[in-house]
């Protein structure tokens, strides 16, 4: 345990109330061991002292020296005082900017990685057979870790690193408080640093897309009202879809990579450790040469095949029945609700407008059911690295995505035709989704924080201290688990705006507007509503960029298709025979797809400024090393001419 004069605490480690106190003594001994004698993780640890936590937290931090160590074995880079980025060493730092200032050279949300990094790599001694407290539970000390044996036990219940209010407050202000926030570009190197690359990319590409957003919207605005033929209109916003989202996707490749590069993980390499939840056989590794659980190959493809799949496709079938049940309920309103010149015309279009609702309102909630779904499907088919398992989950995401939310679309814009439908259902979705959304991952967890901070004041006597940051923290704030629901809500909008915006232009302007407001709400969210997530190092957005880019491709196909089906162009081609007519179509589609590609081709995925840098790196490694070996040779010469 730690004296609290030279204590920062860091991370917090939540234990249930079933966990009995021999087990807890255990973990803080393990935590606290030295590497050098124990193999522990060398860390401070003290309990929480407010009673609402009830001996039950732990908070967690580390000497400097400690974490220096430890930004050297996670190889972070720190800027040089060349002005450039390099692997942190020990043993080099005063030639690190802000060296003269060890106490803040490490950003506090690197400081809380490396915690967590050592956190997860703990295990049992040796000669322990099984966890203290709890005979029953056998462990294995060269494969089982101190936090994979708590979970198995369900001893946790939650490990995240603190909110800093100070912190917070000097972001807080240009990014969503200021009423210019609203339409300032965000700090988003001030985002990086609090939160780490895996959070700013999402705000990143949030703003860049919400961005991207403005000129479609101008050009729907424009085209709505603008005295011209039905043809001209879809053509042209058709045509300038498929062109625009395809230089969306290559400057988002760019504008990625730049960032990458400026916070340190372009070609970053990191050796990925198994998952905690991955399990198998002992076996010895051929890598690292120890011993290391393996899952056979076999069982998993027989665990997708078997039971994934099968899901899956019952998944899809039941999505097309609940269409088609909203479909015949929408044909039966229209028969029985007429849009004649009568008294009861204002009642009709309410009445023809219930079913689009009641489906929109079913698809939200569903699509929450798919996501955990889709989350356990992942889990069951066990997959050893982080990487693999958010590959196959993103897989499941985005066709469980696909098909929910846009194939009651695709139905009704190519084989109704029915483009007052789709845009029906484009505007229900919509404005629906947007409602449902915000008071499902804002207002609802917000209000429930005030509620439970309320709870933790009242049952405080007037003599007790306030409430620590830490019960505040764990008791008070929703847990985060990840970016998955934002990257899915930016998905389904995107696909909306990609894919059927020629019908409907406004949908647009309608996800302009909400995406100025959802980016500051989100903001709020990270801030004040979720538990601070550990930073991850990325260098992307992830399989998320290759979900968006297949969008993409799939709207050149749609947005002809909808050129080709509008009645008002097959008159204007009426000299064409039918297959005359969809032959060309067809031959426009392939221009337009070796259109995406040449755009591909000619726009660079790594900025010329980028290439430079990394070339001058390069170029001053050689060079370090030539005066290193030079140095050497000159000192083993010197060596034997006094021989």
């Amino acid at each position: 345990m730690s004296s609290s004069s030279t204590f920062e605490p860091l991370v917090v480690l939540q234990f249930s109330s079933t966990i009995p106190d021999v087990t807890k003594e255990w973990v803080i001994k393990r935590l606290t061991a030295s590497q050098e004698e124990n193999d522990g993780a060398d860390l401070l640890v003290r309990y929480d002292m407010d009673p609402e936590s009830h001996n039950n937290i732990l908070l967690i931090g580390a000497t400097l020296h400690r974490l220096l160590i430890g930004a050297e074995e996670l190889r972070i880079k720190k800027p040089y005082k060349q002005k450039t980025l390099r692997e942190f060493l020990v043993s080099d730092i005063d030639h690190f900017d802000n060296s003269e200032n060890p106490t803040n050279f490490l950003l506090k949300s690197e400081k809380q990685r490396i915690i967590w990094e050592e956190m997860q790599v703990i295990r049992p001694l040796e000669h322990e057979h099984f966890v203290p407290g709890f005979p029953t539970k056998a462990i294995t000390p060269e494969n089982d870790t101190i936090l994979g044996l708590l979970r198995d036990m369900d001893f946790i219940v939650s490990i995240f690193p603190l909110h800093d209010k100070e912190d917070i407050k000097l972001i807080e202000h240009d990014w969503f408080m200021s009423k210019d926030s609203l339409f300032k570009s965000q700090d988003i190197h001030k985002v990086r640093n609090y939160f780490g690359e895996n959070v700013a990319y999402y705000f990143a590409f949030l703003e860049f897309y919400t961005k991207a957003l403005i000129p479609t919207a101008l050009l729907g605005l424009i085209l709505s009202f603008w005295p011209s033929s039905d043809f001209f209109k879809y053509s042209t916003f058709c045509i300038f879809n498929v062109i625009w989202w395809s230089i969306f996707i290559e400057r988002w490749k760019r504008v990625s990579i730049t960032l990458a590069y400026q916070w340190g993980t372009l070609d970053l390499q990191v050796f990925e450790r198994p998952r905690s939840l991955y399990y198998g056989d002992l076996h010895r590794s051929p890598v690292t040469n120890q011993q290391e659980r393996r899952y056979p190959t076999w069982k998993r493809s027989l665990k997708k095949y078997l039971v994934t799949y099968p899901i899956t496709m019952f998944c899809l079938a039941l999505t097309l029945w609940i269409y088609f049940t909203y479909y015949a309920i929408q044909k039966k309103t229209e028969k029985t609700y007429p849009l004649d010149k009568s008294i009861y015309l204002p009642r009709a279009k309410v009445m023809r407008l219930a079913p689009s609702i009641g489906y929109s309102l079913f698809v939200v909630p569903l699509n929450m059911v798919y996501k955990k779904l889709a989350t356990y499907l992942t889990n069951y088919e066990n997959h050893r690295l982080q990487s693999g398992y958010e590959n196959n989950l993103t897989s499941k995401l985005f066709l469980f995505y696909f098909m929910n939310c846009f194939i009651g679309l695709f139905y009704e814009a190519f084989f109704n035709a029915n483009y007052g439908n789709v845009a029906q259902l484009l505007t229900a979705f919509v404005i629906i989704n947007a409602i449902l959304l915000k008071f499902t991952e804002q207002i609802g967890p917000y209000i429930f924080k005030r509620v439970k901070k309320s709870q933790l004041v009242v049952n405080r006597a007037p003599t007790d201290a306030k409430v620590s940051d830490a019960v505040k923290q764990a008791k008070t704030l929703t847990p985060f688990e990840g970016t998955y629901s934002d990257y899915l809500t930016i998905f389904e909008q995107y696909g909306y705006v990609a894919l059927f915006s020629a019908v409907f232009p406004w949908v647009t302007i309608c996800a302009l507007i909400n995406n100025i407001f959802e980016l500051r709400a989100d903001a709020f969210k990270y801030c004040y509503v979720y538990q601070r997530p550990f930073a991850q190092p990325a260098w992307n957005i992830g399989s998320w960029h290759y979900a968006f880019d297949i969008l993409s491709l799939v709207a050149i196909v749609t947005n002809t298709a909808l050129i080709a089906m509008q009645p008002s162009v097959r008159e204007y081609f009426s000299s064409y025979t039918d297959a005359e007519y969809i032959l060309f179509f067809v031959a426009a589609e392939h221009v337009l797809l070796a259109l995406k590609f040449a755009i591909s081709f000619a726009i660079p995925d790594i900025p010329h400024e980028v290439q430079i840098a990394k070339a001058k790196s390069l170029y001053e490694s050689n060079q370090a090393l030539r005066r290193e070996r030079e140095r050497k040779a000159l000192k083993a010469q010197e060596s034997i001419m006094k021989s």
